[in-house]
């Protein structure tokens, strides 16, 4: 009889939840800074990276916003929605699925292509963190890479310089989380390809991005998300029959 495996929580995720509930109990208000992830990381004893994965959670469902150079903000919320935001149906519908990758090709290839013209060395560094939380993942680290390819794709829309469309993308977030552990579960399954190879189309885009290529950051991207609803399609298929 096969032992059925028990999941524990990574530690981002404990202090993500830590987090929220100082915000519940209006220990936190909105418009507060929190304190810098040094600081978070000495008080929750924890790694800073636990802290850094845990703020970029919470900022992939709009409840705190991190400002280059400035830190973390919490945002305006109703506080019963976010337990409700962070436990919202994982799987997505074949129209609603076709519909959000139309929408994140019109905002994400625009994003990289302003990205490439208008990035700082401080969004190249929050790349590469982000990168390498990936990297770790697909070395085994207990996660399927999800939330740093979350982070890769914010900081491109932050990056941009465009603040509507940076909010427009923090507000798909969560979903875009959701539909990227899905990516992950389909790929690994299929086979098709290893998650190195998710990795290195990132790294294509990073590149551009790096050298000021905007025409090929916007091909890198729109290359990758064709490949990504074509792993997703390919899934939803199987589900279903």
């Amino acid at each position: 009889m096969p032992i059925e495996r028990i999941e524990t929580k990574k530690i981002a995720e404990v202090v993500r939840e830590k987090i929220e509930d100082m915000i519940k109990r209006g220990e936190i208000q909105p418009g507060d800074k929190l304190a810098s992830v040094i600081a978070l990381s000495e008080q929750f004893e924890v790694s800073r990276s636990a802290v850094r994965e845990a703020l970029s959670a919470l900022q992939a469902v709009d409840i705190v916003t991190i400002r280059q150079g400035e830190g973390t903000f919490v945002n305006q919320y109703d506080a019963s929605t976010i337990t409700e935001m962070m436990n919202s149906p994982a799987l997505l519908s074949t129209q609603t699925m076709k519909e959000l990758f139309e929408v994140r090709h019109v905002l994400e290839k625009g994003a990289a292509e302003l990205a490439a013209l208008r990035r700082t060395d401080g969004h190249l560094e929050q790349m590469r963190d982000a990168l390498e939380q990936m990297t770790q993942a697909s070395n085994g680290s207990g996660d399927l890479g999800e939330q740093g390819d979350v982070r890769f794709h914010l900081t491109i829309a932050e990056a941009s310089g465009n603040h509507l469309l940076q909010q427009m993308m923090s507000r798909l977030s969560d979903t875009l989380q959701k539909t990227m552990y899905e990516t992950r579960k389909v790929w690994l399954f299929f086979e098709q390809r290893s998650s190195q190879n998710l990795i290195d189309e990132h790294q294509q885009i990073f590149y551009a991005i790096e050298n000021h290529q905007n025409e090929s950051a916007a091909e890198a991207m729109s290359r990758h998300l064709i490949n990504v609803e074509h792993v997703l399609s390919q899934g939803m298929k199987h589900r279903n029959m």
